[in-house]
Parts: C-alpha cells; sequence; structure tokens
C-alpha cells in the first residue's frame, strides 16, 4: 500500500512539474511575442522620424538654449552643437509618434507572471533574452528639462507614453543592448575600455551566454538616464543578489552631485523603497578602477562584481526592482552597466557589504517593568572595509523618535541593541520600525573612504506595535494638552478603547492636507467647553476605537481623478508650401498645397484691403475666379488644416 501511494505522489508531482513548465513556456512565449511587436514599433518609430524630420523644427528658444547651456557647461565644437540638435529633435519625434499612438506603449510593459510560476527565478540570467523585464530611458534634452531633474541618487525616473524602449542586440550604441555570445556583433570585451587596452569581458563568467547593458556611451546635449525594471509577484527570498560590471566617465572639475550614477533599488507594492545601492563616478571609492586619460578625463570600471539587496521586510509579497544608469548632468560624460543573475545568485561577498536585522514582532511590551526587548542582526563589511559605526533608530510614521548610538554586543558579524519600553516614548500608540545605519571605513590611495549602508526594517509589517493595548480613556486640558498642526504625530494624533474628552486648544499650524489634529474613540469624543479647533487649523474626530487608521476622510467634491500629465513636444511644423497656377493669370486661379490640405484662404491688396475671402471644406486644391478684378499684384493668403498662415503673391492680368 506504501508503494502504490509513494508512486500515486510522484505521478502528481511529476504532472505538476509539467503544468508549471508548460505554463513558463507559455509566459516566454507571450513574452518574446511582445518584445517582438516593440521592435516592430521601433522600426516605426524610426520611419516616422526620417519622414517627418524635415517637416518640424525644434521650437526656437530650445535651440537657443540648448546652445547657451551647452557652451556654459563643456566645450563643444559645432559638429558637436548639430549632433545634440539633432539628438533632441529625434527625441522630440520620437515624443509625437506616442502622443499620436498611445496604444503602442503596452508592448513596451513586461506582462505579470502567473501565480503558479511566481516562486520560480524565471529568467533572472536573460538566457531567454528580456523576457519579463521592461526599459525606459529618458533623453534629457539640456537645457530643456534644465537641472532641476537632476538630483544624483535621488533622480527620479519613471515610465512615461513615450520614453518606453526595446533591447537591441549586440548594438553598442542602444541605451538598452543584450549582450549575445551565439549572435553577430557580439565583442568579448567592452569596446570603450579596449581602446584605452583594457579588457573587461562583456559576459559574466558564470552567466551564461547573454547579459544586459544600459546606456551607451554617447551623450553631446541629452543626458540618458536609462531604467531597468522586474516584477516580483511574490518576493521568496531574504535578498536579491546580482552581477554587475560599471563603467564610468568622470570629468575632475564635475562636483559629485553631477557625476553619473548608478543605482539598484527596490520596492514594495505600495512603492515605498524596501533597499538600495547607488554609487557615484568618484575616483576616491576604491571599488573603481582609473584609467587616466587626460587632465580634463579619467575613466573609471570595476569590472564584473556582486552586490546585495536586502528585501527580507517585504518577503512573500510583491516588490519591483530597479536599476537605473545615468550620464552626468552636463550631459557629454556617460555611465554605463553591465547586469546578469538577477536573482537565483548568492553573492559569496557581497562587494559593497551587507546589512540585516533579524525579524521581530514585538507586541505590546511591558511599559510598567521596563522589560527590555534585544534588536539582533548580522552584517558583513564591504571588500577591505571595516566598521565604523552602528546605530538603531527607532520609528513611527517615518519620523525617529529614539536613538541608540552604539550595540550592546558587537562580533565580526553579528550585533544586539537593547530596547527599553520608555524609548517608545510617553503614551506609545500604534506601530513601530527599527532602522538600522552602518558606516564602514576603507582605506583607499585617495585616502579614507566611507560606506554608508542601511535596514530599513526588521521584517514585513511593524516591528513593534501598541495597537491592541491603548488605554480605555483619555481627559485633554488646556494649556498642557494643547497642540498644533506643527507638532509630531504622537502628539495630534490621540485615540482611546473607550472615550476622549477634550477641553483643549488645537492651534493654527500648517493647513495641508493630511497634516492636522485627528482623534478617535470606540465610544465617543467628546469636546467640552474650552475646547476650541483655532480658524485655519485642521482637526477630526472619528469614532471608531483604536485602529491606528489616522487618516483624514477627504472626500473630492467632484468625485473626479485628475487627468496625466500631458508631455510637451518642442516641435513647430513647417509649412509645406502651396503654389497657384496659373499665376499670373487673367481670371481663373488654382490653389494646390503640397502635402498638406487647407480649409480657408483670403486675397488682399498690396496695401491689406481685403477683396475676396472663403472658407472651404478642408482639400489640397481648389479653384477660384478674380476675372472682376483690376490687374495688378494681390496678396494670397492660406491657412492650412492645423491652422498655419502662409502667403503668396497673385498677379492678374
Amino acid at each position: 500500500m506504501k508503494k502504490i501511494v509513494k508512486t500515486a505522489l510522484l505521478i502528481i508531482v511529476f504532472l505538476n512539474s509539467n503544468s508549471i513548465f508548460a505554463q513558463l513556456q507559455e509566459y516566454i512565449e507571450n513574452e518574446n511575442n511582445r518584445i517582438l511587436k516593440a521592435q516592430q514599433t521601433e522600426i516605426e518609430i524610426e520611419r516616422f522620424i526620417n519622414s517627418n524630420f524635415k517637416n518640424y523644427k525644434l521650437a526656437k528658444e530650445i535651440t537657443e538654449e540648448l546652445k547657451e547651456h551647452l557652451r556654459e557647461e563643456e566645450e563643444f565644437s559645432d559638429e558637436e552643437f548639430e549632433i545634440a540638435l539633432i539628438n533632441a529633435k529625434r527625441h522630440e519625434l520620437r515624443k509625437l509618434f506616442f502622443k499620436q499612438n498611445p496604444d503602442y506603449k503596452e508592448y513596451y510593459s513586461a506582462q505579470a507572471m502567473p501565480q503558479s510560476i511566481a516562486q520560480d527565478c524565471v529568467n533572472g540570467d536573460f538566457e531567454s533574452g528580456v523576457a519579463g523585464y521592461s526599459f525606459w530611458s529618458d533623453n534629457y534634452a539640456q537645457p530643456a528639462s534644465g537641472e532641476d531633474f537632476f538630483q544624483s541618487c535621488s533622480t527620479v525616473t519613471e515610465r512615461t507614453a513615450s520614453n518606453v524602449m526595446t533591447a537591441s542586440t549586440n548594438n553598442f550604441g542602444s541605451r538598452v543592448n543584450l549582450i549575445n555570445s551565439a549572435a553577430s556583433g557580439y565583442q568579448v570585451n567592452d569596446p570603450v575600455l579596449a581602446s584605452f587596452g583594457v579588457n573587461v569581458p562583456t559576459l559574466n563568467s558564470n552567466g551564461g551566454i547573454r547579459c544586459i547593458k544600459l546606456n551607451n556611451t554617447g551623450g553631446y546635449g541629452s543626458s540618458d538616464l536609462t531604467t531597468l525594471s522586474r516584477n516580483f509577484t511574490t518576493i521568496n527570498q531574504s535578498t536579491i543578489d546580482f552581477n554587475f560590471s560599471l563603467i564610468m566617465d568622470n570629468k575632475p572639475e564635475h562636483g559629485q552631485e553631477i557625476q553619473p550614477f548608478f543605482r539598484a533599488r527596490v520596492y514594495d507594492q505600495f512603492d515605498n523603497i524596501v533597499d538600495e545601492i547607488c554609487i557615484i563616478a568618484n575616483p576616491d571609492n576604491c571599488l573603481f578602477n582609473i584609467i587616466y586619460i587626460n587632465s580634463e578625463r579619467r575613466m573609471l570600471y570595476t569590472g564584473w562584481i556582486c552586490a546585495r539587496l536586502n528585501v527580507e521586510s517585504i518577503l512573500n509579497q510583491p516588490g519591483r526592482i530597479e536599476f537605473t544608469i545615468s550620464d552626468c548632468q552636463p550631459s557629454r560624460h556617460f555611465g554605463t552597466v553591465y547586469i546578469d543573475n538577477i536573482c537565483g545568485l548568492t553573492c559569496a561577498v557581497p562587494q559593497l557589504g551587507a546589512l540585516s536585522l533579524e525579524p521581530t514582532n514585538i507586541v505590546c511590551p511591558d511599559l510598567s517593568d521596563e522589560t527590555p526587548m534585544s534588536v539582533c542582526g548580522t552584517y558583513q563589511s564591504p571588500v577591505n572595509a571595516t566598521l565604523s559605526t552602528l546605530v538603531l533608530y527607532i520609528l513611527q510614521n517615518d519620523e525617529i523618535i529614539g536613538t541608540i548610538n552604539s550595540p550592546t554586543l558587537l562580533t565580526a558579524n553579528t550585533f544586539c541593541f537593547t530596547v527599553l519600553p520608555s524609548q517608545f516614548g510617553v503614551d506609545p500608540f500604534g506601530d513601530y520600525e527599527f532602522q538600522v545605519d552602518a558606516t564602514f571605513n576603507v582605506v583607499c590611495p585617495a585616502g579614507n573612504f566611507v560606506y554608508d549602508i542601511t535596514d530599513y526594517s526588521a521584517n514585513v509589517g511593524p516591528d513593534v506595535t501598541f495597537v491592541d493595548c491603548c488605554k480605555p480613556t483619555l481627559t485633554l486640558t488646556s494649556p498642557v494638552d494643547n497642540v498644533s498642526n506643527l507638532d509630531a504625530n504622537i502628539e495630534t494624533q490621540k485615540e482611546r478603547s473607550d472615550w476622549i474628552r477634550a477641553t483643549n486648544i488645537v492651534e493654527v499650524g500648517n493647513n495641508d492636507f493630511q497634516d492636522g489634529v485627528i482623534y478617535h474613540s470606540g465610544n465617543f469624543v467628546e469636546l467640552n467647553p474650552g475646547f476650541e479647533a483655532v480658524s485655519g487649523s485642521q482637526f477630526a474626530a472619528y469614532i471608531e476605537g483604536c485602529s491606528n487608521n489616522y487618516v483624514y476622510r477627504y472626500q473630492n467634491p467632484n468625485n473626479t481623478k485628475p487627468e496625466p500629465k500631458e508631455e510637451e513636444i518642442n516641435l513647430i511644423r513647417l509649412g509645406s508650401g502651396f503654389k497657384i497656377v496659373p499665376n499670373p493669370s487673367t481670371g481663373i486661379f488654382e490653389i494646390i498645397m503640397k502635402d498638406n490640405t487647407f480649409k480657408h484662404y483670403q486675397i488682399t491688396t498690396i496695401d491689406g484691403k481685403i477683396v475676396q475671402e472663403s472658407s472651404i471644406n478642408v482639400t489640397d486644391k481648389h479653384q477660384f475666379d478674380v476675372t472682376r478684378f483690376a490687374n495688378g499684384i494681390y496678396i494670397i493668403n492660406v491657412v492650412s488644416e492645423n491652422g498655419e498662415i502662409q502667403s503668396q503673391k497673385l498677379i492678374k492680368k
């Protein structure tokens, strides 16, 4: 009987494995079809740009500002100015294509992975191409975007209707390049470094025959910011390890705030940052090897290394990883990165170190006897670095309410902090998080360099909670309990399981949405004589007990959602011209519009007096009779369908 049961179980496992494999193959096939459509769209976009290039020009103010800005930032030749203008115009035409064809955008977004295969690390090594990945690249023309967009590691990047990209294969001029050693055009070593006599492989030695490369080595008037994004339906491992090889241009005169950067960042399902790594082009960081090109330029590179992102706080939840690489803000100095083995990799020695708090889930610590809590974790120092500081923060609603500056126990790779209940403040209520910050020192040729690593939370959900242990009643009196909208949340947010009686004053303060005072209780909130919410303050009271739900129940009176912001297209359509035939003529003329249509014409004398005018059905040809006109020269004005006015002389003989 046991043999029969065992055989049946094996059959079930086999059938289930076959089913999952079939679903995986179907997903990869559907993704490859999507990618093919995106590649076909790129051909359409190129055709659109080429066919419309002469029909548009850049807005004059953009052209002039571009030249002025680049002259201030870099020494650009006239030829490089022309390249910058062409690149800017091509970018605007790409935006115009997507504005006219919005449905094409869906081809550039990876499809959601079926739940049945979400636990597997599907195509983390790009061996199935770019199935499961989305790409976009912001081509920031200078100075149309000004300098506001560039905030170094904090620079915002998001997918729009026109910045979506698809991968080329072995095309080192592309901003998204799939390296494939089995396809034509493959180069064993990075071509830029090879031109300086340094050989760094384009493929990771343990990464198969494919990887992805983000950003190119171009620039000239556009600061490129390229992003790879991948969604995980379920995060099923406590870390995401990956390989990368980074190459960055570096100009000594540029400050760190405008140098190229590389960022790896994980988001939870609510778009909160879970963990990130950001590397700025800095020759003082001995992570980099340096090629000294001249006094104005250095090339920084890492070779293939591995790194680790901590995702334990969103284990078994959805998440998203994004890799972003940028040029320098003025645009001439590039950043580019090769990436491989996203998930499915164990990085034994993370080059940039690692830090992790052990999971905690402490509910209602005893406030009366001050029983200490132990908050522990592990760390790995970056290569050749030593631990300098280790600090634990207690946070509520992203505000620090307590700080412990050193652990009570510290070994070569573990630590523990002792936390007392009193460190959560007087009368604590709600959810709290632990955050640990570590700094590491490494001695580089240029001197001491500091690495910072942070773990933002110990586990999924709150690390400590007082939600189910709030007191039954509260009396608030003036002046001791007076409160301002600008006070910390712990002062402005009050709740009790039974009732709150208030005779205090809510002072005027920051009157922004969801930034005021909220009281709620299980049975009633009683506002007694003496209570006052001063004009301009924000105050609300709700009957809902100890819910810890401090959110204003704001409703849009029109119940409408804001319209998405339209991308501005900095192009002016050029008039395509028209003919008057025959010209001169004794009476019958014909307007013939070239590559355009018109809807109105007007004839005036030389001094501007209107002698004939007519609105017509939109057309590209129209005959009219001026036999009754006196012989002489007239002006004919034609209004095209898009509203442009064009003029020519008309000769009546």
